[in-house]
């Protein structure tokens, strides 16, 4: 998202994209009703314009832009700390979703000689982690960054990137931002928004536990604004403890009545431990559609059972390089999650063509299976691959594609 925040100091900087110490007082003869209904049609990135039309019309427009925060660079993430830090500021119970995602395509400035392209001129002072580089497109103000978390994988792109299924490439330039976000800047910004429902962090590799536990105390110290959380990305936060996200936990399982999270991704997260993942999928499981433990080394079997026990909604499941699961976790999921369409069994090689079998045969709706490094005898893998097809063609079952990567051994 684009970062509107109101300079009281300069109309000049080039940070600055709202100029407004006072919203405007002219008033144009529409109703409330009709303003609304008007906004609603347009474009995000037109609310700025909107905003300075009228006090009704300022009063209905910026809500809206600060309802989704979506970030992608640093000098954005930068003015919206400055932002949300400023005493006037009065937008943050309107915010129900942060997302921060790596930036668009990087390009090193010596190659552009070389390439017919359009490029956006990057500032050394306020985002050195990409001096050197240009980036080959815009960012586009008009995402919210949750387009398509629930969109399903096409034919067409089970060969490709899709964001829903596969993990974040923190090796790529455009994931470096990510790493100056620290955990003061991630507590200011939370501390303002008790609505929040969904919180994107993925990559954010030195924000630590302040973060879920002010976030938690803000849901509490404002109850009557709070909604429950609907998805929480933490991938990569590696020096996140068990005792945080707990926190989090703990605040909805006493405020609301019901869960409403859907999605869980707590890949990379090497302080979990088998109880308070136990935990977890106990209170929010039974609304849970997509899990990812990428590199969670404490999931074994016992975790498996609780997520077959509790997630009966579950589509997608991530465990690869969780090592301690085994073909019995293969069995509980084929009886308990029939919905399960995307899995990811990348690394386990306690699981073999005797685990996956019961996935193959028992998963109606199973399109997308990750087995690269499992522990299907490489002998025999095309045989046994060829027979889960022909189970599934004879069984007038949806076929499914089969992730099998390359191990390179050094």
């Amino acid at each position: 998202m684009r970062i509107f925040w109101l300079n009281t100091e300069s109309t000049e900087s080039p940070m600055t994209l709202l100029y407004s110490n006072n919203p405007p007082t002219r008033q144009l003869l529409f109703p409330p009703e009709i303003v609304k209904k008007i906004i609603d049609y347009l474009p995000r990135s037109s609310l700025p314009s909107l905003s300075h039309v009228s006090q009704l019309w300022y009063a209905t427009a910026m809500p809206l832009l600060y309802k989704h925060i979506y970030i992608r660079t640093l000098p954005h993430w930068i003015a919206l700390v400055k932002t949300l830090s400023r005493p006037h500021f009065q937008f943050g119970s309107h915010i129900t979703s942060l997302v921060l995602k790596p930036s668009p395509k990087l390009i090193s400035a010596q190659l552009t000689s070389y390439l017919n392209q359009t490029v956006v001129s990057n500032d050394d002072q306020l985002q050195p982690s990409t001096r050197g580089y240009v980036r080959l497109e815009r960012v586009n103000y008009d995402l919210t960054g949750l387009e398509g978390i629930d969109t399903p994988m096409s034919d067409e792109q089970q060969q490709q990137t899709h964001e829903n299924y596969l993990e974040i490439d923190d090796t790529e330039k455009e994931y470096e931002w990510l790493t100056l976000v620290t955990t003061d800047q991630m507590v200011s910004v939370v501390s303002q928004c008790p609505a929040l429902e969904y919180l994107y962090i993925s990559g954010c590799e030195n924000v630590q536990d302040d973060v879920l536990i002010q976030l938690a105390n803000t849901k509490r110290k404002y109850s009557d604004q709070a909604r429950p959380l609907q998805g929480i990305w933490i991938s990569l936060l590696r020096e996140l403890t068990p005792m945080a996200i707990e926190s989090l936990m703990q605040f909805e399982k006493t405020q609301f009545d019901t869960s409403r999270l859907r999605h869980l991704d707590l890949g990379y997260n090497l302080n979990m431990s088998q109880q308070s993942l136990e935990k977890l999928i106990g209170y929010w499981g039974s609304t849970l559609t997509h899990i990812r433990l990428d590199t969670v080394y404490e999931v074994s079997d016992q975790v498996v059972t609780a997520i077959a026990t509790h997630c009966a909604k579950l589509r997608l499941l991530h465990v690869s390089r969780c090592w301690n699961v085994t073909n019995r976790s293969m069995r509980l999921l084929s009886t308990s999650c029939k919905e399960l369409r995307y899995v990811s069994l990348a690394f386990l090689n306690q699981v073999d063509e005797n685990g996956i079998r019961h996935l193959v045969h028992s998963l109606p709706e199973l399109q997308w299976l990750n087995i690269t490094g499992c522990g299907i005898n490489p002998l025999f893998k095309p045989l046994v691959l060829e027979s889960f097809a022909t189970y599934r063609r004879q069984h007038a079952l949806k076929p499914i594609h089969m992730q099998d990567g390359n191990v390179n051994l050094i």
